[in-house]
């Protein structure tokens, strides 16, 4: 985990000035695994942010997410989350508890076809749904003729 010093260090490297509210928020996405909406993070900043207003946090998050410090996550329609994680990776999402798991880039084996004609595709994630293996009965295993 970062300390605060390198999360200050990381804003002036990315030429952002170090604000309360930028430092406070990259504390707290550095060390969350969960992938939290903004109202998740508006929650839990609260406290330490006294008068912080949804619309500073929004504008703190487009400025972190277009300096390349948080990525944006779509796992269901009309809910943007947020990833402290910037690197190529691919998400596992637990439909029965809702956590969301990173899945490191090279463990998924894509066979890439552009989707067509007109199409540049300059990046692509890939979310799977399931539940955890601890989370439910082993499932049978299929019948070969």
């Amino acid at each position: 985990m970062m300390t605060t010093a390198q999360i200050r260090q990381l804003l002036n490297k990315r030429g952002l000035k170090v604000t309360p509210q930028r430092a406070v928020i990259m504390e707290f996405m550095m060390r969350t695994k969960s992938h939290p909406t903004a109202e998740a993070i508006y929650e839990a900043v609260k406290d330490a942010l006294p008068g912080l207003s949804k619309g500073t946090l929004y504008n703190v998050l487009n400025t972190l997410v277009d300096a390349n410090l948080l990525n944006t996550v779509v796992i269901e329609p009309g809910a943007l989350r947020y990833d402290a994680n910037v690197s190529n990776h691919h998400h596992f999402i637990d439909v029965d508890t809702g956590q969301i798991h990173d899945i490191p880039w090279d463990r998924v084996q894509i066979l890439f076809n552009a989707p067509g004609e007109g199409f540049c595709v300059a990046d692509y994630q890939v979310n799977f749904y399931g539940v955890m293996a601890q989370n439910s009965p082993k499932p049978p295993k299929p019948e070969h003729p």
